[in-house]
């Protein structure tokens, strides 16, 4: 018996569900079919390599890699929190129990995983600060995507800077530019 390969097989039992997890704030705004968990870290996932291939010099590749990979996987158990809820009183338990359930669903795989997701939420380092500004970004394109098919109700997110966090990456906030060109708006300060 492979002890590595039980362990893997036992992260996916546990993750299996974000394909069916939906983003809750485009449920909540109107989107049938809205894009899963598991759709959206894929997204984000792919544009932190597209921005640690295009900037090398300013970021650790496999550190951003990990942590765009591993930053919605405890949505699996905890399900996806919405605005205002995810940052108002709930902000503390809520990255509290992100935390304890990274560090339980990679627990056979050793503290690294649990320590990259931690540095996420701490947002200290260049990777971390700009994952977050990837995961508001491609909220921002997707929402552009759905409003295009006439999909759902987001004008208040037009109106939010915090959907427009770029985290001091002046990549991510050119970005923000180009996705706000797309879609005819302008940024909100």
């Amino acid at each position: 018996m492979n002890q590595f390969a039980e362990h893997v097989v036992a992260l996916f039992e546990q993750i299996h569900p974000l394909d069916r997890v939906a983003r809750a704030g485009f449920v909540l705004r109107g989107v049938t079919e809205a894009e899963s968990v598991a759709a959206h870290s894929h997204f984000v996932s792919l544009m932190t390599l597209l921005f640690v291939e295009r900037y090398p010099e300013q970021f650790d590749r496999a550190k951003a890699l990990t942590m765009a990979l591993i930053h919605d996987l405890c949505e699996a158990k905890l399900m996806d929190v919405p605005m205002p809820a995810a940052v108002g009183a709930l902000k503390t338990a809520k990255e509290e129990a992100e935390q304890a359930i990274t560090e339980e669903l990679f627990a056979a795989f050793g503290p690294g995983f649990g320590a990259a997701h931690q540095e996420l939420l701490d947002g200290d380092t260049p990777e971390a600060r700009l994952v977050r500004g990837i995961d508001k970004a491609q909220m921002m394109m997707k929402i552009v995507m759905y409003e295009r098919e006439g999909r759902g109700r987001f004008e208040e997110f037009w109106h939010n800077a915090r959907n427009f966090a770029d985290f001091g990456i002046e990549p991510v906030s050119a970005l923000f530019e180009a996705i706000c060109r797309a879609a005819g708006r302008s940024r909100p300060v």
